[in-house]
């Protein structure tokens, strides 16, 4: 088992810039694995991630992943973690967290008095913590995942 902890770096932690919004072209057909039909190909209208992914601007981040303790739950070395700090942190949310040295992203588990934050990689031990002793401080729960999708026959 590793026990280490995947650390984000400060610099992978960016705060949303509304101002710098771009609209993307929204294609309105269902995808399916088949062969396209190309009458279905006509825009919409044009979407901005940004739109779909923040519902509160002031307090929502961007932060990359690093690391493969959250594999479990799509979050890749790489991923863009779209983190709203305005929810109060419950049970089972995944979250970015400082955690003494650094910031991370796991599963919030409530063991009062402790707080257990839980990796989605079995190859990863709980990290069991006490908030009167620890440096914990919750920067928000991760709501979306933007990834690049796995290749077959590469790793994750």
């Amino acid at each position: 088992m590793i026990d280490a902890i995947d650390f984000i770096p400060p610099e992978n932690i960016f705060l949303i810039d509304p101002n710098k919004r771009k609209n993307i072209p929204y294609f309105d057909i269902a995808v399916s694995a088949g062969f396209a039909n190309p009458a279905d190909n006509y825009i919409r209208e044009r979407l901005n991630l940004q739109d779909l992914c923040v519902q509160h601007p002031d307090c929502t981040y961007f932060v990359k992943a690093t690391g493969e303790s959250m594999l479990g739950d799509y979050i890749f070395p790489g991923s863009i973690l779209v983190v709203d700090s305005t929810r109060p942190v419950e049970t089972g949310m995944v979250i970015v967290i400082w955690v003494n040295e650094g910031w991370c992203v796991k599963r919030y588990i409530d063991k009062s008095p402790m707080i257990m934050l839980e990796s989605s990689n079995a190859h990863y031990a709980p990290i069991y913590l006490h908030p009167d002793r620890d440096k914990v401080s919750v920067l928000g729960e991760v709501i979306y995942i933007v990834s690049k999708p796995p290749r077959y026959g590469r790793p994750r």
